[in-house]
C-alpha cells in the first residue's frame, strides 16, 4: 500500500469512528441514552481492536479487550449487561454497515479500452451454509434436516475492484439466495457473477433494463428457444438454430464451447441472452453460463476466464 493509500485508509477510519457520528448511532438505536464508561464509541473501538489482534471464543475475550483499549476496571457483569440488551445488535449492525460501506478502497483494475474496463464494480454473489446447535431448528431450520437439523446460510456480495464485502445477510439455510442480490439500479455500469441460485430471468430483464450485465451459472434443464448457434472455433451450427434447447440437446458437440443465442417470452417483451456451453469430462455433463456481454467485445473464451475469479476468491 502507497502512501496515499494510507493517507485514504487513515481519513476513513476517522470517519467512521467519529466519536459524534458513533455516540449518536448509539443513541438513536436506543442502546445508549447516557454517556457512563461504555459509551458506543468506546465500544465499537474495543470490539474491532479485539477481533482484528486474537482469535475471539468468549465474551470474556471482549471484556479483555475493552479493559486493554481503555484501561478500565470496569466488572465483568456490568460488560455483560451493556451486551446484552436487545438494541446491541442494532448498533453493532449500524457500525458494520458502516465498516463495510466506508473502510473500501479499490485495489484491482483494468487499462482504459481494454476488456472490464468499462465496470465501475465487479460484483460477486454467493452463499455459506453452517451447521449451529439442534436446539435452533426452529428459528434456523437446515436444508438436510436428517444430517443438520439446523443451519444457517451467509449471503455476501463483494466488490471484486475493492476486495471486499460490501453486504452481509445471515438467514436460514433454508432461505433462497436471489432476494439477497443486488437491487437491478445498484448494478447499472457493472458486472454481477453469481451461481445458479441466483437464477432469476425477471430479475435478470430488470438488470439488462437498467444498463447492468451479468454472468450467471445457468441451470440445467432450461428450454429456451435458440435463436443462433456457433461452435468456438467459429462455424455457424445451422441445424440447431430456430428451435428449443431441449430439442437439440443431444447434438450439442462435446470437443468444442458452444455459443447459442436464446431467447425466453416473458411477460412484458422477450428476453435474448447468450447461453455459453461446455462439457464437463470429469462430471459427464454440461455446464452453462447466461449473459449478456456484447459478443463484439467478449468472447467465448473471456467470458469463462471472467467467470472463473468466483472460484478463485471463494
Amino acid at each position: 500500500m502507497d502512501h496515499r493509500q494510507l493517507s485514504m485508509v487513515a481519513d476513513k477510519f476517522q470517519w467512521v469512528f467519529s466519536e459524534s457520528l458513533l455516540n449518536a448511532c448509539g443513541t438513536d438505536a436506543k442502546f445508549c441514552r447516557r454517556m457512563r464508561t461504555i459509551t458506543p464509541l468506546r465500544l465499537g473501538l474495543a470490539l474491532t481492536a479485539t477481533c482484528a489482534s486474537q482469535r475471539v471464543e468468549t465474551l470474556a475475550d471482549f471484556h479483555r479487550g475493552f479493559h486493554a483499549v481503555f484501561d478500565t476496571t470496569m466488572t465483568y457483569k456490568a460488560f455483560y449487561n451493556q451486551l446484552a440488551k436487545a438494541r446491541f445488535a442494532t448498533f453493532m449492525g449500524t457500525m458494520a454497515s458502516r465498516l463495510i460501506g466506508e473502510m473500501t478502497l479499490k485495489v484491482l483494475g483494468f487499462a482504459k479500452g481494454r476488456a472490464l474496463a468499462e465496470f465501475r464494480h465487479i460484483v460477486m454473489q454467493d452463499g455459506s451454509s453452517f451447521a449451529i446447535h439442534d436446539a435452533l431448528r426452529e428459528v434456523f431450520p437446515g436444508r438436510f434436516t436428517v444430517v443438520k437439523p439446523a443451519a444457517v446460510e451467509l449471503h455476501t456480495t463483494m466488490d471484486l475492484l475493492c476486495d471486499a464485502p460490501t453486504t452481509v445477510v445471515l438467514t436460514p439455510d433454508t432461505a433462497s439466495e436471489q432476494p439477497f442480490l443486488p437491487e437491478p439500479a445498484a448494478l447499472r455500469d457493472s458486472l454481477l457473477l453469481a451461481d445458479r441460485g441466483s437464477l432469476d430471468l425477471h430479475s435478470m430483464g430488470r438488470v439488462q433494463e437498467a444498463g447492468g450485465f451479468f454472468i450467471i451459472r445457468a441451470k440445467a434443464g432450461m428450454n429456451p428457444q435458440v435463436v443462433e448457434a456457433w461452435r468456438e472455433d467459429g462455424k455457424r451450427l445451422r441445424s440447431l438454430r430456430n428451435k428449443p434447447l431441449k430439442a437439440i440437446h443431444t447434438k450439442l458437440p462435446k470437443r468444442q464451447r458452444v455459443e447459442l443465442v436464446v431467447e425466453w417470452q416473458l411477460e412484458a417483451h422477450p428476453l435474448r441472452l447468450r447461453l455459453l456451453i461446455s462439457w464437463n469430462r470429469q462430471t459427464k455433463e454440461f455446464c452453462y453460463l447466461l449473459t449478456n456481454l456484447p459478443a463484439t467485445r467478449y468472447r467465448l473464451d473471456m467470458i469463462s476466464r471472467a467467470y472463473q475469479w468466483r472460484w478463485q476468491v471463494e
